[in-house]
C-alpha cells in the first residue's frame, strides 16, 4: 500500500507515527550483510521467510532533540529497537540483534549522500529531506564484529509494476567490512500499514 503524502520528515515539529511492513518482492536480500554482522543462522533464516514490520516515530522530544525511533518486529516475536537522535553525535549502545554498535544520525540530501556512495543518492528527489545513519561494530566491546553501515532513509515513489508507481518508505544501504571483497549495496522497501504505532 502507498504511503500517504502527508507522512514525511520535512517538519520536526510535526510528530509522525506510522507502521510499515517490508515488501519482500521489492527489497534486496540481506543475508550476506547480516552474516558479517554476526546475526545467528536461525534469525537470518527466519528473516528470509517473513517480512519485518517497522513501528516508526519521528518527533522532537522534550529536550528539543529531533528523533527517529524505529522498532523492528522480527519473525518469531523477536524485536530490535533503533533509537536515533538526529544531531550527528556518535553514541554507543548494545543492539539485541547486532550486539555492541556505535552510531550517529542526521538530516542529509541526496547530493551529500552521493559523496559517500552514489548508490545512497539514487532514487531520491533532489529536494527530498532524507535521514542519514552511520553505524559500525563497537570493537572496544566483547562479542563485536567489524563492519560499517551507511544508510539513507526517506519516502519516494517506487515502480511496483510496469508503469505503476507507489510511494514507499525506502532504506538504501552501503555496507563495508574488511571481510568483504567489495562493499555491498542494498535497497529495502516498506509498504504503508497504518498510522500510529
Amino acid at each position: 500500500m502507498s504511503v500517504p503524502a502527508t507522512i514525511n520528515f520535512n517538519d520536526p515539529s510535526v510528530t509522525v507515527k506510522v507502521t510499515l511492513k517490508q515488501n519482500k518482492d521489492l527489497s534486496s536480500a540481506v543475508d550476506d550483510v547480516l552474516k558479517v554482522q554476526g546475526v545467528s543462522w536461525i534469525v537470518r533464516n527466519a528473516l528470509k521467510l517473513a517480512p519485518i514490520t517497522l513501528k516508526l516515530q519521528f518527533f522532537t522530544d522534550t529536550e528539543g532533540l529531533v528523533r527517529l525511533d524505529i522498532e523492528q518486529l522480527l519473525p518469531a516475536g523477536a524485536k530490535s529497537e533503533e533509537p536515533r537522535i538526529l544531531d550527528n553525535e556518535e553514541r554507543a549502545r548494545v543492539s539485541s540483534v547486532f550486539g555492541p554498535v556505535v552510531a550517529r544520525s542526521e538530516f542529509t540530501t541526496a547530493d551529500e549522500a552521493a559523496k559517500i556512495s552514489p548508490f545512497l543518492a539514487q532514487g531520491w528527489d533532489a529536494d527530498a529531506k532524507l535521514i542519514f545513519a552511520y553505524a559500525k561494530g563497537d570493537l572496544s566491546q566483547p562479542k563485536s564484529y567489524e563492519w560499517e553501515s551507511f544508510q539513507t532513509f526517506g519516502f519516494t515513489d517506487i515502480e511496483v509494476d510496469e508503469g505503476k508507481f507507489e510511494r514507499k518508505y525506502v532504506v538504501r544501504l552501503y555496507f563495508t567490512s574488511k571481510s568483504l571483497k567489495e562493499p555491498l549495496t542494498k535497497r529495502l522497501v516498506y509498504d504503508f500499514v497504518e498510522l500510529g504505532v
